[in-house]
């Protein structure tokens, strides 16, 4: 198991450091567009006032320049989020390379999770099935056939662990991946090999 982790370390510390730098992009994006939408609901408010004001004639050049911003921030709005899109697939995509790395580590030295050590779990979980069966959400998310009963009871239990009101739906075609990676707390290099370490027997090398 050693000998992978050395031999991928460039390979995840640098999908480590992509997710969460796209991450905190990810987040500078979310909050232009929650200012972006409030500014254009008050322009919004703004031109609707004058359209249809009684002395609506009069309004005529005030509604004109209301309407040019307006439609600069519709076009701004939009490209705001296609911009969160792209980055959430992005993100999406990485966190799912990152849990295959994982989830290879695992399997090349023990198989099948259940013939691999219990290692750390995660509010009773076990890290090396939240590993597997996360991998595996990812893998096949898009055809919610293929989603097998143990990624949507493990799902069910992360639920339960989180206890914050949001479901994830293992077949509802959403990656969790990166919501995986952020769950295992996965910011270093570090954090990552602790785990796969902690799933490693005494006598494996």
């Amino acid at each position: 198991m050693q000998k992978y982790i050395d031999e991928t370390k460039f390979a995840t510390s640098s999908l480590i450091d992509l997710i969460w730098e796209d991450f905190a992009s990810l987040e500078n994006l979310n909050a232009e567009l929650k200012r972006l939408t409030a500014e254009f609901n008050v322009k919004y408010q703004v031109f609707m006032a004058n359209e249809f004001h009684p002395a609506a004639n009069y309004y005529h050049a005030q509604m004109a320049k209301v309407a040019q911003p307006k439609r600069e921030l519709e076009n701004h709005i939009k490209e705001v989020s296609q911009s969160i899109d792209a980055k959430s697939v992005s993100i999406a995509a990485l966190s799912g390379a990152l849990l295959q790395i994982a989830k290879q580590c695992i399997s090349l030295r023990y198989g099948k999770p259940q013939n691999a050590p219990d290692g750390e779990n995660i509010g009773g979980v076990l890290v090396k099935d939240i590993i597997f069966e996360g991998r595996n959400q990812s893998i096949h998310y898009e055809n919610p056939k293929e989603i097998s009963v143990n990624v949507i009871n493990l799902f069910g239990k992360l639920d339960a662990i989180r206890n914050d009101g949001v479901v994830w739906d293992a077949r509802s075609q959403v990656n969790f991946a990166f919501e995986i990676v952020r769950l295992l707390g996965w910011r270093t290099h570090n954090d990552f090999v602790d785990h796969l370490k902690s799933i490693k027997s005494k006598k494996s090398s």
